[in-house]
């Protein structure tokens, strides 16, 4: 009795001893973004940086303190625009790499179906920049998307930033031509627009889909000259919106004003590609205020210098809410003390973030019950001369910088 009682001690203090032994040095986090293959691969090689630099500016400052100042690993796939691959790589990262969360994946299309594999293992999910509005609309618990508004909310401030502007200077628009491509986030946007024109006496006499990557674009050119609306709303990628702006410049399309819904307008090649003259006076729904609002802390100028010696170029939106998705991970990360996933889920429903991070997104960041942060909201920016400027809303618009509406004719422009 006496050596049995000896040997079980024994066992129970090695597994204790084992046990304190045990630190945890890694935690891994699957990341899916469009890197190859698509016509979103230029945003998705900017976001990769952001994210990138983010993780390291965590693990740099000491890791994840709760877990002994554990590092964060990056399991980073290249989904290729591809949802079927989204799909496989998410099955991968949970079953074979075994991540405790997962960041990405850009594209709507990719991430609604990805989240859902993610849902049903139930390994939390932080959305960097997909706005299709499902995503936060099913019910699920392990969804979480802090730095982006739903598709809707940049057709909302579209509309939104058209009365004010038609108000404010007795020119309403009304007439639009609605492009936009087939997927997801387009057709999404498409229905606001559609939904909520009529409320500012906006008739859409054009309302035309078209296939990312096209590469031909100028029979879609053709039907918006034909059209000649007051406005033009435009919702693509980097390569298709590139090659709409320079068709528009080079067929001397002459609306009131071309509005882009974000994502390729902003991306950093935009501008450079096109030209200022073939840019300047376009506007833009932006999810980010920019420099002159959101840079205003020692924090955020060092993430902003960190971004620009990484990749040569400024931050914009799209690397901004990269950014802000890998911070908040890891902010739940610290808040759960655990690489649990259902730990980090709780962690996650519960973040509360004001100060540094929620200044530079210009937002406070927490969420609501199906994991969308109700505080996030669009911008509307004019494109003037390479540089972005803030025009709407009011409280927040450049004081130096005053909206022109309607844009001159193309033999007025400098």
């Amino acid at each position: 009795m006496k050596k049995t009682l000896v040997v079980l001690l024994a066992i129970f203090f090695v597994a204790i001893s084992l046990n304190e032994g045990y630190a945890v040095t890694e935690i891994k986090i699957g990341h899916l973004l469009p890197l190859s293959g698509s016509a979103a691969a230029p945003i998705g090689q900017e976001m990769l940086a952001a994210t990138q630099l983010a993780i390291k500016h965590v693990n740099d400052n000491g890791g994840i303190k709760s877990l002994g100042g554990a590092k964060i690993k990056l399991v980073t796939v290249d989904t290729q625009g591809d949802p079927q691959i989204g799909m496989t790589q998410t099955e991968r990262l949970i079953n074979v790499e075994k991540v405790s969360a997962i960041i990405g994946a850009y594209q709507s299309a990719v991430t609604f179906p990805s989240t859902a594999v993610a849902e049903k293992y139930r390994i939390p999910w932080v959305v960097d920049l997909a706005a299709k509005a499902e995503i936060t609309e099913r019910g699920f618990k392990y969804v979480f998307r802090p730095a982006q508004c739903p598709s809707s909310g940049n057709a909302d401030s579209t509309i939104e930033f058209l009365k004010w502007i038609g108000g404010k200077t007795g020119k309403p628009a009304k007439t639009m031509a609605m492009i936009y491509e087939n997927t997801d986030w387009g057709q999404d946007l498409a229905k606001t627009l559609r939904r909520r024109a009529p409320e500012i006496k906006v008739k859409i006499i054009l309302d035309e889909p078209y296939p990312p990557n096209s590469g031909n674009l100028m029979p879609l050119a053709v039907k918006i000259k034909g059209v000649n609306a007051d406005v033009i709303s435009i919702t693509g990628y980097t390569v298709d919106d590139i090659s709409i702006c320079q068709l528009i410049e080079r067929m001397r399309i002459e609306p009131m004003a071309v509005i882009w819904s974000g994502a390729g307008s902003l991306d950093q090649t935009f501008i450079p590609s096109i030209g200022y003259r073939g840019t300047n006076y376009q506007y833009t729904a932006d999810g980010w205020g920019g420099y002159d609002a959101c840079v205003k802390t020692p924090w955020a100028k060092k993430v902003w210098d960190d971004f620009k010696q990484m990749t040569g170029k400024n931050m914009s939106e799209l690397s901004v809410d990269a950014y802000v998705a890998a911070r908040v991970l890891a902010a739940a990360l610290e808040k759960a003390k655990s690489t649990d996933p259902e730990a980090i889920r709780d962690a996650l429903s519960q973040i509360k973030i004001k100060g540094d991070l929620a200044d530079f997104l210009g937002f406070p960041i927490e969420f609501d019950e199906k994991g969308q942060n109700p505080y996030k909201k669009y911008v509307t920016k004019q494109i003037y001369e390479g540089k972005y400027q803030l025009v709407w809303p009011p409280h927040l618009a450049s004081h130096d910088y005053k909206p022109i509406w309607p844009v001159p004719k193309w033999d007025e422009r400098k």
